[in-house]
């Protein structure tokens, strides 16, 4: 099969796909050579390789294919067919559409598809780990001494180093910390750390100093999590007590607070400095003003003797005061001091902004890597933010492929389409041709549901474990339920309360189907789930 001349192939499915196969074909052109094999099954799911290995013996000669395609949907092992007709046959993607994927790779199918799991599914594994590879990779672009423009938090094999040429590093904050219970602390430090927070960054109550709460809780982090940990104030006391109790990064110093830092703290931690005078009240809005007095503030924590230091020239949010010259004085702030690393709050966009966060944490982290940031700040304090730890994240490892590749961050086995697809597998409604039968609109039509002698459902979703809940109850009193199912699937669920005969209406059962299915929905998607309301629309 080597060499570089086109192959010949044969691909097997059914009749209702065999029109789409054909037109995906002719949209697709390549060098490769193809046959179609419509066998007389509808579906073409339902072409179990046995059935296959006996009706294509009857098709005629196939020692002139280098092999042989089927559906994706089939169940089964493929070898079988191998075995049968002694040409190498493997399973093709799940949707037609998405057929092309496979041309660059079929001079090496051998190697790279499978007799027993779909195309597309082994190629988008195969592009996942090598992100991921080349992800790790970047990690190791550094060895021995630090040169200028990185720092590093920590020490030995669990340091973090912070540069221009590394990943992007997340700061995930918990906002108002102090006004937090442990429990609610731990809990939201550990889902940053899973969502892929480096560093757990302990926001303070502005205008509220409490510099025993700032050292409790760094330390109750450091405890709790193998994590780095970040104390967020303008106070210097709080920034102390932060750092006594072991936070390695400070957010932040401004032309006033620097002065206020005891001589021994300054060079125990890494403190981001910001262009700002009076604790953070007054910020110059035009560029210029703003770089010069960041550069100013850098350079007399420098004659203060504070040794690492990052720059943040503060992301502002859209319209009002203004994303764009923000941008503006990140690139200018870059460009006269390419050596000092830069942080940027997103957060400050995501938060301030009525539209889903996975895009424009996307479009964000891509404007900071164009821009030379190192840091990324964010947390998660609106619903409409839920999941932008994580989102940031993934977003970070695509910029950073794209960095490393030269490439348009898109297909690389990673991404942050969480709604829309890449591609489209689905296939345009027609009508079934040349038949004659009748079709009904029911959007009017309504119906009861009748109180089902099994009892009924009520349903719940659980985010903290991730979990769709189905309680049961044997009559309306809702006294107390007979039994709490657990799933993270609708079908899970569904195949529990068959199991256990819990459900004996239609009606019931479609109900109980449907209902499962949005509280599904609302669980991946972030939607809330009331029973029976609609999950999106006003």
């Amino acid at each position: 099969m080597g060499g570089l001349n086109a192959i010949k192939i044969l691909l097997v499915t059914g009749t209702l796909a065999e029109p789409h196969l054909r037109q995906i074909l002719e949209e697709n052109p390549s060098t490769h050579e193809f046959d179609i094999l419509a066998l007389p099954l509808a579906v073409a799911a339902f072409l179990h390789p046995k059935y296959v290995a006996t009706q294509i013996k009857l098709r005629g000669p196939l020692e002139k294919y280098n092999f042989i395609l089927l559906p994706g949907m089939v169940s089964g092992d493929t070898n079988i067919v191998t075995k049968s007709t002694g040409i190498p046959t493997f399973k093709g993607t799940r949707h037609t559409a998405d057929l092309p994927l496979l041309f660059d790779i079929l001079f090496q199918a051998e190697e790279r598809l499978s007799t027993t799991h779909p195309a597309d599914l082994v190629l988008a594994e195969e592009l996942r780990k090598k992100a991921l590879r080349d992800f790790a990779k970047g990690e190791k672009l550094l060895k021995g001494k630090m040169p200028e423009g990185y720092l590093k938090l920590g020490r030995g094999s669990n340091s973090l180093v912070i540069g221009p040429r590394l990943p992007m590093r997340i700061i995930a904050e918990i906002t108002d910390a102090p006004l937090r219970s442990d429990d609610e602390l731990i809990r939201l430090a550990r889902h940053f750390v899973a969502s892929g927070a480096n560093i757990i960054d302990i926001g303070m109550v502005a205008e509220s100093p409490d510099p025993e709460a700032a050292q409790r809780i760094v330390k109750l982090m450091r405890k709790q999590l193998p994590v780095f940990v970040s104390i967020d104030s303008m106070d210097a006391k709080e920034i102390e007590a932060g750092i006594e109790g072991g936070a390695q990064l400070v957010l932040s110093l401004d032309q006033d607070n620097m002065m206020d830092i005891d001589k021994k703290n300054r060079k125990r931690a890494i403190f981001t400095v910001i262009p700002a005078v009076q604790h953070g009240s007054e910020i110059p809005r035009p560029i210029e003003e703003r770089v010069q007095l960041l550069i100013d503030n850098l350079s007399n924590a420098r004659s203060l003797g504070y040794k690492k230091l990052i720059a943040d020239p503060l992301c502002d949010p859209l319209i009002n005061p203004g994303l764009t010259r923000a941008l503006q004085a990140y690139a200018k702030f870059g460009k006269q001091q390419p050596n000092v690393p830069m942080l940027m709050g997103v957060g400050n966009v995501t938060e301030l902004l009525d539209a889903d966060s996975p895009g424009v944490n996307a479009l964000l982290a891509g404007m900071a890597t164009e821009l030379g940031v190192s840091v990324l700040l964010t947390t998660e304090v609106s619903p409409k933010t839920k999941g932008a730890v994580w989102e940031t994240h993934r977003a970070a490892q695509m910029m950073h492929l794209a960095r490393r590749r030269r490439a348009s961050p898109k297909d690389f086995g990673i991404d942050l389409l969480l709604l829309k697809p890449k591609r489209f597998p689905e296939r345009p409604f027609e009508a079934i041709p040349d038949i004659d039968y009748p079709t009904v609109n029911v959007s009017q039509e309504t119906t009861s549901i009748r109180l089902d002698r099994a009892g009924f459902f009520t349903f719940h979703v659980d985010r903290k474990r991730y979990l769709i809940i189905a309680r049961h109850y044997p009559t309306e009193t809702r006294e107390a339920p007979t039994i709490e199912l657990e799933g993270t699937t609708a079908q899970q669920l569904i195949n529990a309360i068959l199991t256990r005969e819990l459900v004996t209406q239609f009606e019931h059962a479609a109900y109980i189907g449907r209902e499962l299915t949005r509280a599904e929905l609302a669980l991946v998607t972030g939607r809330p789930y009331i029973q029976e309301a609609p999950l999106f629309g006003k």
